[in-house]
């Protein structure tokens, strides 16, 4: 009877014109026939059920707000050399696949690259004769995308094709991906169509048996042939076609804006718990804080009088309250305490606590208003004392350009992915059923900025032991202004998870996020950052398409915090509550050997911002806004210390052109962030033009980066005094 009905619907797909109703629900099918064998499938493409990530094969038909939920079994993924497969029930919780995943394909033979729209070449993915089509199933509509060969593999035989969408899927997305024709192989030839596809499109049943996973969604697999014959891809140039559907906001975005209404109700508008552990004064700044001499100290403190960095007066270290969403505190294996199978986290009645360390450089102390507080991040895999807790003659550039802008400055370790965290992130490496451990804590470590912030805003600002008498002043100040809006300040991964953070934050009032970028699955394999990692999974996952298996199924995790999907919420729709006129500026490094431009553009597409111009390259779909001084909401910017581009393709370079590092050397580029941050508001380019290499936008400049504090540029003035031509 199975048999009899499949073939049935076979001869329906074939002999229809073309004309088929849309189908609301993939959960139809399951109602037209008798379900088969669910813990087997047919391939869609290639040799196995697996030769395809993602398809409808991995998804079941449900009552959620996107119609399906993920149905994946262990067994058909990553196989580690112990045999272990990949942990996939928190996968399965989800209602459908990351809106940004890469969709990982194993040709049934070795593709020849020259047919492919590459990173190179995008556009391509547009046009009629692509050989890898991407439809918005709603709309019809063509998906720009890029199709590139896996260069980590060495194995033609188990080298993926990937194809990565240019900007988010969207939330909800029944998505078609079509193969034409035109997609060759070495030989010259078209690749083969696998049997049960060639029965869809042909009608010889005979060569097709009748699986479950293919039954349940069957209406809708016609219905992906009939899309991409409307997108221009005719059903007879079709050597394979399926769909899968993305996860709704509510589980992408919607676990973090839940969680974040728990945190600003616990925190409340005072803060939780702080405890100061040390306080650093240096011997000429002493009589700045009379107050702190000459009163008892906070519970536990103890102050230090001694010469520090040149560009720290004043540095408190500490321990913050924050709520706890967490199972087991901040143990290596502890998870967000979710709400059974629902997108929700729930806190625990014992609250949290976090390092904390703020520093004021000399000119914060001499000023005579109190400057608002800044929030700052660290980078990939350090910690909030490496940056602020330098010794005398070591070069900083975060402590050098706060000391410029006199600003009191204080940041925590980026919970998820700082120093403390390495062992996780090898673990993972090793075993990639563990990605929950990573991802989840850093969507709390984006959100324990709101109990830091409120923390020393009312704990440390009202506090009159670090009031601060500047020079020639009868009355004492607040060491920071704890009303004003906040500035966050954050380089790297305080770039890219800064992002999510003054998404999430209300009070975040101006933010710099230095050389960001989006989609981590995107960044993995292209980044310097991650060679290290990448050796240890490949020691774990030989097989390299189960690696790329292996990100594309992460990207799940990493869709809680990733900053692709906050990007909108920092100023396009901002969450409810949050400032108002908040501003937002991305700067990139041109070449950035650790964040790709892919990356970076990525981001941009998703954030609605410009692209301040003229750039040093275009970005698709992002608008150029070529004004200077620009006073909009949100824009990226591209500097370039000419040191090179990024290679394009999915391998990380062979080394580090340290390109992500230079521009927050160069006074000019400090300039124009220290007038975002803490002056008008807008942003000008043109300081550059003074040491620019051919005295022209884009700026060019050549910069090196001293090692040490005596070889580090002179102050800039912070804000500056606006441009003017030379």
């Amino acid at each position: 009877m199975q048999r009899l009905l499949m073939v049935a619907m076979l001869a329906a797909a074939c002999s229809g014109s073309g004309g088929d109703p849309p189908v609301s629900m993939d959960a139809t099918a399951a109602k037209e026939i008798a379900m088969g064998p669910l813990d087997d499938c047919p391939p869609v493409f290639g040799s196995t059920c697996e030769s395809v990530w993602p398809w409808f094969a991995f998804q079941a038909p449900a009552k959620t707000a996107t119609g399906v939920k993920n149905d994946l079994q262990s067994k058909w993924f990553l196989a580690a050399k112990d045999g272990k497969g990949v942990d996939v029930a928190p996968i399965n919780r989800r209602d459908g696949v990351s809106p940004v995943t890469p969709v990982v394909i194993l040709p049934p033979k070795p593709i020849d690259p020259k047919v492919l729209a590459d990173e190179t070449k995008p556009s391509g993915s547009l046009a009629v004769d692509s050989a890898t089509v991407m439809v918005d199933a709603q709309t019809g509509k063509r998906i720009r995308h890029l199709a590139e060969l896996d260069l980590n593999s060495t194995d033609d035989s188990r080298r993926a094709l990937i194809l990565r969408p240019y900007a988010p899927l969207g939330f909800g997305k029944r998505i078609v991906v079509g193969l034409s024709n035109k997609l060759l192989g070495k030989d010259g030839q078209p690749m083969p169509r696998a049997p049960a596809f060639a029965s869809l499109v042909t009608g010889t049943a005979q060569e097709t048996s009748a699986f479950g996973r293919v039954d349940r969604h069957f209406t809708a697999w016609k219905q992906d042939l009939i899309a991409l014959e409307k997108a221009g891809l005719p059903r007879v140039d079709q050597v394979a076609a399926w769909h899968f559907t993305t996860a709704s906001a509510a589980w992408v975005t919607g676990p973090a804006v839940d969680l974040r209404s728990k945190f600003i109700d616990k925190v409340g508008s005072d803060g939780l718990g702080l405890k100061i552990e040390t306080i650093e004064v240096d011997p000429e700044f002493v009589a700045a804080l009379p107050a702190l001499m000459a009163t008892p100290l906070p519970a536990g403190a103890t102050v230090i009088v001694a010469k520090m960095h040149p560009d720290i007066a004043l540095r408190i270290r500490g321990q913050f309250e924050l709520p706890n969403a967490m199972t087991k505190g901040q143990d290596a294996d502890s998870l967000l305490n979710w709400s059974g199978d629902e997108p929700t986290v729930a806190l625990q009645s014992q609250n949290l606590w976090r390092p904390f360390a703020l520093v004021a450089g000399p000119l914060a102390l001499q000023a005579k208003i109190a400057p608002p507080l800044t929030l700052y991040g660290h980078g990939f895999l350090r910690q909030i004392c490496l940056d602020f807790c330098i010794t005398s003659g070591v070069a900083d550039p975060a402590s050098h350009f706060f000391h410029a802008a006199g600003a009191v400055a204080v940041g925590t370790d980026w919970w998820g992915l700082s120093q403390p965290e390495l062992g996780i992130a090898l673990g993972i490496s090793g075993d990639m059923s563990k990605a929950p451990q990573l991802t989840e804590k850093l969507l709390h470590g984006a959100l324990s900025y709101i109990a830091l912030s409120r923390a020393i805003q009312h704990k440390v600002a009202d506090d009159s032991r670090f009031a601060v008498l500047a020079p020639l002043e009868k009355l004492p100040r607040p060491l920071t202004d704890g009303k004003q809006g906040l500035r966050y300040n954050g380089n790297s991964l305080g770039g890219i998870q800064g992002t999510t953070m003054a998404a999430l934050h209300p009070q975040v009032e101006r933010a710099v996020l230095h050389v960001a970028g989006g989609v981590w699955s995107t960044m993995m394999n292209r980044s310097s950052n991650f060679a290290a990692f990448l050796t240890i999974v490949g020691a774990s996952y030989p097989d390299p398409f189960d690696q790329q298996v292996a990100f594309a199924l992460m990207q799940s995790h990493w869709d809680l915090a990733d900053p692709v999907h906050f990007a909108p919420l920092v100023v396009s729709k901002p969450l409810a509550g949050a400032v108002a006129n908040r501003k937002a500026l991305w700067p990139i490094s041109w070449g950035d050997s650790q964040v790709p431009q892919l990356a970076s553009s990525m981001l941009a597409r998703s954030s609605g911002a410009v692209l301040l111009g003229p750039p040093v390259s275009e970005w698709l779909d992002v608008p150029v806004a070529t004004e200077q001084p620009y006073g909009g909401n949100a824009a990226f910017i591209q500097w370039d210390s000419l040191r090179g581009g990024h290679p394009a393709g999915n391998a990380p370079p062979q080394s580090d052109n340290m390109s992500h590092y230079a521009p927050r050397w160069m006074p000019e580029y400090n300039q124009m962030i220290g007038r975002f941050l803490y002056g008008d508001g807008k942003v000008e380019q043109r300081y550059c033009l003074a040491r620019d290499t051919d005295g022209m936008l884009p700026c060019t400049i050549q910069q090196d980066i001293p090692e040490k504090a005596k070889d580090m540029a002179a102050l800039p003035k912070l804000p500056p005094a606006e441009f003017k031509a030379n």
